[in-house]
């Protein structure tokens, strides 16, 4: 008997240094770092690859360093949970939906949720010039035009379960409300 459990002993001795040598694989894994080293941006609120180029915002610190986001909801959970300050912002901007070339002042766009689109985490949020362009998007009756406020307490009640201040980050020095067009 006692021999029978020292050679079973003896059989698996090498578990003990393949499962460390599996753990030391697994928490060395960094995907955001490698996705960056490989030269393509990520968002600085979630960390995913850019996939999608209709899609985006940008905030701009009063130092000049730029923080990137590949969705408006990103972005408004960025300003919602104070990842940034709102005395550091100077301007924020958002990827135009209809010409992602284009970037939009915070103060002109004018933001639509609708399930047609298929925003990179999952809102169905994107950004338009105009109110018109915004609804002429959405088809009829297909989804639902918002302000700045209504983004945020869009992404506040979804992600964060109506717990953050939603009134204490509808402006930034630069930011109008949106007028109706």
């Amino acid at each position: 008997m006692v021999r029978s459990i020292a050679h079973a002993l003896r059989r698996r001795r090498w578990l003990r240094p393949a499962s460390m040598l599996a753990l030391a694989g697994m928490l060395s894994a960094a995907p955001a770092r490698a996705a960056l080293d490989a030269g393509r941006p990520a968002c600085d609120y979630c960390r995913m690859i850019f996939e999608d180029p209709a899609f985006g915002a940008e905030i701009t610190l009063r130092s000049g360093q730029r923080k990137i986001y590949d969705a408006v909801e990103c972005m408004a959970a960025a300003v919602l949970t104070d990842s940034v300050s709102q005395r550091d912002i100077r301007a924020i901007s958002l990827v135009d939906h209809d010409a992602p070339h284009e970037r939009l002042p915070l103060a002109r766009a004018v933001f639509l949720q609708c399930r047609a689109f298929e925003s990179p985490m999952g809102l169905s949020l994107a950004a338009f010039p105009t109110r018109a362009r915004a609804s002429a998007a959405g088809g009829a009756g297909m989804g639902r035009v918002l302000d700045w406020r209504g983004v945020l307490a869009l992404v506040d009640s979804t992600w964060f379960q109506g717990r953050l201040s939603v009134e204490r980050h509808i402006t930034h020095p630069r930011a109008k409300r949106t007028p109706s067009r």
